[in-house]
């Protein structure tokens, strides 16, 4: 399957290089734009002062964790998605991030082709 989300801006807050260096990668086939947040609260200024058609929050960030950045996003922008990035270790982890803010989580290590499909369910532009 081909995406091409040549039109949409994708959000990714995550403070790890490699990780993000990773998820560029990803992406990049699908000619979506991609801006980077470093922290939660780069996060929220961003989506704030940006047009972002998406959001892909690291949980475990400084400043502000993931969680509480998408608590504040979603009071100002209920309608953007976000879906988390999680290493949720226990059961307790993964009760959390389903019930939060975001509105769909892929789980660490990243799967490339559910990661796509994930997106491509808000995104939604297939060729």
């Amino acid at each position: 399957m081909i995406f091409n989300w040549k039109l949409k801006t994708i959000l990714v807050a995550e403070d790890e290089d490699a990780n993000f260096l990773f998820l560029e990668k990803i992406l990049s086939s699908t000619n979506v734009k991609i801006i980077r947040a470093e922290n939660g609260n780069e996060a929220v200024d961003i989506i704030n002062n940006s047009d972002i058609d998406l959001v892909l929050m690291d949980i475990v960030m400084p400043e502000v964790d993931g969680f509480e950045a998408a608590d504040i996003i979603k009071k100002k922008h209920p309608d953007i998605p976000i879906i988390a990035q999680t290493f949720y270790e226990s059961d307790i982890d993964k009760e959390k991030v389903e019930n939060s803010k975001f509105d769909s989580f892929i789980r660490k290590p990243i799967n490339i082709n559910k990661l796509l499909i994930v997106i491509d369910k808000y995104l939604g532009e297939k060729k």
